[in-house]
């Protein structure tokens, strides 16, 4: 891992300074320095896997051809110097090229936003005046009054019925709904801040109620990422952005099965806090907690005694994935509390719209420090956001914000997987539902091709598509949500639901053995989760006591999803196992969509599907 200490003065940066190297001494029975590395290594989710493979899979822009005689490098120089040499002209050329572009598209789509704000004033002065004459051709009410900027247009509902190819061949041997109310359960189980009244945790309590920004803004709630007690603003938000998502896809399932409410509660605790992280309109906070001191420290949230530094992105240190991920996330969001909660729904439009606006106009990556950091750039996040607020307000200057970076940043390219660091599989086939045109569906498919039987990526003996070793189920499963997603739409459906089912039922218990905690044959009892292998009381010394037992964890991590097995198919059940027992939000989100599209088949109600023509 890379330490960029040095660069934690501004507090932009997490700070690995002051002796928090993994290597020092810690500093209380509790603390476990064995923890570090391999935490530090979870969380970056073999990113440095995805950099290796993203080279080799992605379709990259045409390189520039060689300038320059070779002779010209003089006669000391061998040919292996000369080609480094004009290897860094080329890089230098392409950057300088894309820096160019960038600016142009910032200055042309200021200007484009600029004629659409006032075109629209002046449609909507026309018609306030039409009011005020006694000749209104349209109520428009003061909490009507469109949101300056955009364009809102009326969605034109095509109704898709899924009845074109039922199969009499598919079995449903597991309780879906179990599932789905157990995995709401673990995101309540990921509650940081002060709990609600109707907490069903029992053996979580209120935590991290003095989490403040720099300027002591009040940064408390959202979810901790995974075993630690860190929030990442980046994999919470892409978690939310499926998640809802999968809420808008199937809202009739959640509603069949009794779990909307809980459902919409347990989107809005996310939501809510991404609003608090929005403290100025070009400013959000991304992350709360220092991992290089958290990961050393076994012990539960309630009780957790370290500083909580909090890290922001500005005009001056831009983040355009995190808050263009944000921005997906809110517009999602907004789309599911339409119908329930209008005024709720336009706070979390107008906060994603600003977030995009902030995203798209002071464009870089966020400062990571090594922890989930986007690949191969910010162009997915930019284009994921404008495409969810093409869907949220119907506004074409969207849709030709997402039509523009799809070009400019070859977003037609193969990502190495659908996930909190590249969204650009989901925003391939959610432009072509928005949209229709067949270069969606087609760069789309290309990429969920591949993770078939028999083609780029290894499977297990027992049938688990293997991307990574670093929670390979999470791969299997947020994948699956999409092969179910385009089945509904009539995009290979029958290859595309068999390989959804195949997947998620792996991870229920088709090999012998449930890989979802509380759940079917042999579950997860141990695993890598401070908060359920600990007491609230417990202090340092008894919550290492707990960590080394060989004992199954005190409480039970309800609808958990750990890491998985290896290549093999092995499997054990170990606390200390980072990689096989980790649990995280995002190791759900596309796992629950999933199941939630697998209880609509099983349903088997030819209702309409929405496909949104705008």
């Amino acid at each position: 891992m890379s330490q960029k200490g040095e660069e934690s003065t501004d507090g932009n940066v997490p700070s690995i300074q002051n002796g928090n190297h993994c290597e020092t001494e810690p500093d209380g029975d509790g603390d476990h320095p064995e923890l570090l590395e391999g935490e530090n290594e979870r969380s970056r989710r073999g990113q440095r896997e995805r950099q290796i493979a993203q080279q080799e899979e992605e379709e990259t822009d045409d390189e520039t051809e060689d300038s320059g005689p070779e002779n010209d490098t003089g006669p000391a120089e061998t040919a292996k110097d000369r080609q480094r040499q004009r290897r860094e002209e080329r890089q230098k050329a392409r950057k300088e090229r894309q820096r160019k572009r960038q600016e142009e598209r910032q200055n042309a789509r200021k200007e484009k936003k600029d004629r659409e704000r006032e075109k629209e004033n002046q449609q909507f002065e026309i018609i306030r005046n039409e009011k005020l004459q006694g000749e209104t051709i349209l109520d428009v009410g003061e909490e009507d009054m469109p949101i300056e900027g955009v364009e809102i247009q009326e969605f034109k509902i095509t109704p898709y019925v899924n009845d074109s190819n039922d199969r009499d061949d598919l079995t449903f041997p597991y309780d879906y709904k179990e599932v789905i109310h157990k995995s709401i359960m673990f995101y309540e189980a990921q509650r940081s801040g002060m709990l609600p009244s109707n907490n069903r945790i029992e053996w979580r309590g209120d935590s991290c109620l003095n989490d403040r920004g720099q300027n002591g803004e009040d940064l408390t709630g959202g979810w901790f990422d995974a075993g630690d007690h860190i929030k990442f603003g980046l994999p919470m938000a892409w978690s939310t952005t499926v998640l809802a998502w999968g809420l808008i896809q199937y809202k009739e399932v959640y509603s069949e099965i009794g779990e909307l409410e809980t459902m919409l509660d347990c989107i809005k605790w996310p939501a809510d806090y991404f609003i608090k992280c929005h403290t100025k309109e070009n400013e959000f906070y991304y992350q709360v907690g220092d991992p290089h001191t958290d990961h050393k420290r076994w012990g539960p949230p309630e009780t957790l005694d370290l500083p909580r530094p909090s890290f922001k992105v500005d005009e001056q240190t831009p983040g355009s994935d995190v808050v263009g991920e944000t921005a997906a996330a809110l517009a999602a969001c907004a789309i599911v509390f339409q119908e329930t909660d209008d005024s709720y729904s336009k706070e979390l439009l107008e906060h994603s719209m600003q977030l995009y606006e902030f995203a798209s106009t002071f464009v870089g990556k966020y400062p990571s420090a090594g922890y989930y950091d986007v690949q191969p750039s910010v162009g997915n996040k930019l284009a994921w956001a404008a495409a969810w607020l093409y869907y949220a307000t119907g506004s074409k200057a969207y849709l030709s914000d997402a039509e523009t970076y799809y070009v400019d940043y070859n977003l037609k390219a193969r990502g190495y997987c659908f996930g909190w660091d590249n969204s650009n599989p989901g925003m391939q086939l959610l432009m072509y539902l928005l949209t229709g045109e067949a270069k969606y569906k087609r760069d789309f498919t290309k990429y969920l091709d591949c993770w078939l039987p028999n083609n780029k990526l290894p499977y297990t003996p027992k049938g688990l598509v293997y991307r990574s070793e670093w929670g390979p189920l999470r791969y299997a499963a947020s994948n699956s949500f999409l092969a179910m997603l385009a089945a509904d739409y009539g995009i290979n459906r029958d290859k595309y639901i068999d390989f959804a089912m195949k997947q998620i039922h792996y991870i229920l218990g088709d090999t012998g053995r449930s890989f979802v905690c509380g759940f079917g044959v042999n579950p997860p009892q141990r695993p890598h989760h401070r908060a359920s292998s600990t007491y609230m009381w417990a202090d340092r010394e008894e919550s290492r006591k707990l960590f080394l037992s060989p004992d199954p964890n005190p409480h039970i991590l309800y609808g958990a999803v750990v890491g998985g097995p290896d290549i093999n198919d092995y499997y054990k059940d170990d606390r200390q196992n980072y990689v096989t027992n980790e649990v995280a939000c995002d190791y759900n989100a596309g796992f629950q969509s999933a199941v939630a599209a697998l209880k609509q088949l099983q349903m088997k109600q030819r209702k309409r599907r929405p496909c949104i023509i705008l």
